[in-house]
């Protein structure tokens, strides 16, 4: 067991014994206290993973390995191989703090690696669907008695991640919700806290050629009179692979049916629509300007859509762009979205360099059964 050399030590040392061998592992900065990011060598990161998987560490310190090792990787002190063995570790995770970085940092990741490494998307995501699945099923779709808020909403998180990487049993189930969700708005097999994940699995199916999903949710959209429930299905419906449909979404954003305060729940798109997106902004800019201009809620229409980009090339287009549209208002958020994308671009880079390498780590991790 991992055990304090003090009480109020910014260290913790432990032993672990593997297969007849003593595992020695380091954890510095113990449960947060202090402001910075700790750096691990391979030997003492790959010591703190076997903690990770065998519970030695509190909730406080494996949010912590985490969430340091991701800014790492960010800024292109840690390669992303390293950082996927070490998500590896978080398999059995059910802490939803913990959880729920990592499913945020999972989305991020997956949408960086498709820019530096397309090739590898498919192997990528069933990594992440296989992170994913113990905690998934500990959950499972049903509320149990007497548990936590926090599993009520660690339940939708983790459903809507599944949906989102394609995991295939996860979206037949949430459409098959879906669908008795259309026929009772009461029924007990989707409440509010999957009904993200189910309308999320449902977009992932639409296109052109399929659009019942699309016009199923419309229609529950204007049936219901819940904000909430308004904002749930905004958030869902740009998260569609078919760039059309991401067109249609957003052009339904600016129409009469959608309340100004909520337009910007929709700006959500998939790395799919991004290109859709950004021809968009520029397109209805005017109107956007004239209709949002006077509150903070215009600084989300840049932020969502700028900051998804990875490229030198698209700063450049920005910039351009908005060198003779700049206000007071968005200034800060503009250089803020622009510092995004050269930091994805030089992470890009970054991913690319360890190419060969990240293939191996990425290809091993996808068809290791959790």
């Amino acid at each position: 067991m991992g055990c304090s050399i003090a009480k109020d030590s910014l260290i913790e040392t432990g032993n672990c014994n593997k297969n007849n061998a003593v595992c020695t592992w380091i954890k510095l900065n113990v449960d947060q206290t202090g402001f910075y990011r700790v750096k691990y060598d391979d030997d003492l990161a790959a010591g703190l993973k076997y903690a990770i998987e065998t519970n030695c560490l509190s909730a406080t310190d494996r949010f912590g390995i985490l969430d340091d090792s991701y800014a790492l990787c960010i800024a292109c002190q840690q390669s992303l191989s390293s950082f996927f063995t070490l998500m590896g570790a978080y398999k059995k995770e059910l802490d939803y703090t913990v959880l729920s970085l990592l499913i945020s940092v999972s989305d991020k990741v997956a949408r960086i690696a498709a820019d530096a490494t397309p090739e590898l998307v498919d192997y990528i995501k069933q990594f992440f669907i296989n992170l994913f699945q113990y905690s998934a099923e500990k959950l499972g779709w049903e509320p149990r008695q007497g548990e936590s808020h926090l599993d009520a909403m660690l339940r939708g998180e983790l459903l809507t991640a599944l949906a989102v990487f394609g995991h295939d049993i996860t979206q037949k189930e949430a459409i098959r919700r879906f669908q008795a969700f259309l026929d009772d708005r009461n029924t007990a097999l989707l409440p509010p806290d999957t009904r993200k994940a189910a309308y999320v699995a449902v977009m992932q199916t639409v296109s052109t050629s399929n659009r019942w999903g699309y016009e199923s949710l419309l229609r529950v959209y204007r049936e219901t009179d819940l904000s909430q429930e308004k904002g749930r299905i905004l958030s869902s419906l740009a998260s569609c692979t078919d760039p059309d449909i991401v067109l249609e979404v957003l052009n339904f954003l600016l129409s009469s049916e959608v309340r100004s305060q909520d337009a910007v729940f929709g700006l959500a798109v998939s790395r799919e629509g991004r290109e859709t997106a950004w021809g968009w902004l520029k397109d209805n800019w005017d109107h956007i300007s004239k209709t949002w201009g006077s509150g903070f809620l215009i600084t989300r229409f840049i932020s969502a859509i700028v900051s998804q980009f990875s490229s030198y090339e698209k700063a450049v287009e920005v910039e351009e762009f908005f060198a003779s549209r700049i206000k007071p208002s968005i200034a800060r958020t503009l250089k803020q979205s622009m510092e995004r994308v050269h930091i994805n671009a030089n992470w890009v880079q970054s991913i690319q360099n360890e190419k060969q390498h990240l293939a191996e780590v990425v290809r091993e991790l996808a068809h290791r059964k959790y």
